[in-house]
């Protein structure tokens, strides 16, 4: 491989969590194939499979060795990849033309860019470009996965097969590693996750992260009711007397949260959210997404990652605090409820 190529990471139309995950994984990736990692989070391809070659033998075969395995964005990027007229929601959900945090890249509106180079550097240099999750063999051996189950229908996360499991803690301890060699959260960011935590937070915090909205229209594991998440948290309460820390894509979810465990309990930060569980759709895919909306999430889940115990469902944000913090006990609620 030629000196100094680079892989510009790129976003797609999805939640902050969902890309931040891939992020992590093209990283492992880079690092794996020699390649210099940088983040740009422009346009991405709603149908991640939009282009790759090997789709159409995949269809007929099921076999996934037919597939491009890399799945790289080309210059003759495929037409759900641009921005264009009736295809704005192939931008990064969480970008705004006047930046954030002074930056026009929407990466690093929250993180600090990851090495010296620019994304100006990486263009003029040899390069590739990733949308999407790289890091793994096409085939079904989750042995020889880092993040995905997957790499040829890029789901689901390989933690919600590994929870309870040997492998559990090497798992999240090697997403973990990644976090920590790469990523920093901005300074203005991390202030505010601490002035929070250190007013709110005392000696022990149960965190619970409630996924609704468009969660009941996931396959193969829906949304739950919400007495789900009540019920485990009274259970846990019983084991541990504790302080209760909710985030959640709804104010549905956090008022019977409070109603049941009462303000002097129960914690939560003021956000933009959806108004009930089931709204059709969540905050990032309506007008009200923004910059804003999006460290809004990574505040939660940065203080939902410094609890000893999370209550959660396979939500992507839930996902990113157990590998920000590889040691936390996690109750996984499909696995309890069986949907």
């Amino acid at each position: 491989m030629e000196k100094n190529k680079f892989l510009i990471i790129d976003s797609r139309p999805y939640g902050l969590f969902s890309i931040f995950l891939h992020t992590i994984d093209n990283i492992k990736w880079a690092e794996d194939n020699n390649y210099i990692p940088v983040v740009r989070w422009g346009p991405g391809r709603r149908d991640s499979n939009h282009g790759r070659s090997g789709t159409i033998e995949y269809r007929n075969t099921k076999d996934p060795s037919v597939l491009d395995k890399n799945n790289f964005l080309t210059d003759s990027a495929p037409a759900s990849y641009n921005n264009t007229p009736g295809m704005k929601h192939c931008q990064c959900l969480y970008w705004s033309k006047d930046g954030w945090n002074n930056s026009l890249n929407p990466w690093e509106y929250y993180f600090e860019p990851l090495n010296s180079y620019s994304v100006k550097d990486a263009h003029a240099a040899n390069h590739d470009v990733s949308d999407i999750f790289m890091a793994g063999e096409l085939d079904y051996n989750m042995q020889n996965k880092f993040l995905i189950k997957n790499i040829h229908l890029y789901e689901p996360l390989l933690l919600w097969d590994l929870l309870g499991t040997p492998l559990e803690r090497e798992h999240r301890e090697s997403a973990n590693r990644i976090i920590l060699n790469n990523i920093k959260i901005k300074k203005e960011i991390t202030n505010k996750i601490n002035k929070f935590y250190n007013k709110f937070f005392k000696e022990d915090v149960l965190a619970v992260h409630v996924r609704g909205t468009d969660k009941k229209m996931e396959f193969p594991h829906k949304s739950l009711p919400l007495h789900a998440y009540l019920d485990m948290i009274e259970e846990k309460l019983t084991e541990k007397d504790s302080q209760i820390f909710v985030a959640s894509d709804n104010n549905e979810a956090i008022a019977e949260i409070f109603k049941a465990f009462g303000r002097k309990r129960t914690i939560a930060r003021p956000a933009v959210r959806m108004s009930k569980y089931n709204s059709s759709d969540p905050i990032c895919l309506t007008s009200a997404t923004g910059p804003e909306h999006g460290e809004e999430c990574l505040i939660d889940c940065v203080l939902m990652s410094r609890c000893d115990r999370l209550i959660c469902t396979d939500s992507n944000v839930a996902a990113a605090a157990a590998y920000f913090n590889p040691h936390s006990a996690i109750t996984y609620l499909n696995r309890i409820y069986g949907s």
